[in-house]
């Protein structure tokens, strides 16, 4: 059933469970239909069970954002460049990606460091 009050971040009303149990079987059903990896967590505004997206980026241990939060780091430019793209398609935000200074991995950033090397 859906959530009254719980809304995922594309502002839908989430889909609760009564149990880790159907959350996991349901999470388990919507990966083999979907390919779609979801994890069961427990809600604290409403005590039901919800699903959420695995993440599966890393974190550098150097670099921080504006908000001191540690970057995520991607293993390849391409890997960097694919979540660019969807950030740009969802969240309609254009990131660039850059070589960590510190560790053979690559972040995102808001400034396209390449254009403005060159001016």
């Amino acid at each position: 059933m859906k959530s009254a009050t719980c809304k995922g971040s594309n502002n839908q009303f989430l889909e609760e469970y009564l149990s880790e149990t159907a959350a996991v079987n349901d999470a388990q059903r919507i990966k083999k239909e979907f390919g779609h990896d979801l994890t069961a967590y427990l809600c604290r505004t409403c005590s039901y069970w919800h699903l959420t997206a695995v993440s599966k980026t890393r974190l550098c241990m150097f670099c921080t954002d504006s908000s001191l939060f540690l970057k995520d780091i991607y293993s390849t430019r391409s890997d960097a460049e694919t979540v660019a793209v969807k950030m740009a398609r969802e969240k309609r935000i254009k990131l660039y990606p850059y070589k960590c200074p510190h560790s053979s991995g690559w972040h995102l950033t808001k400034t396209d460091t390449v254009r403005k090397n060159k001016r």
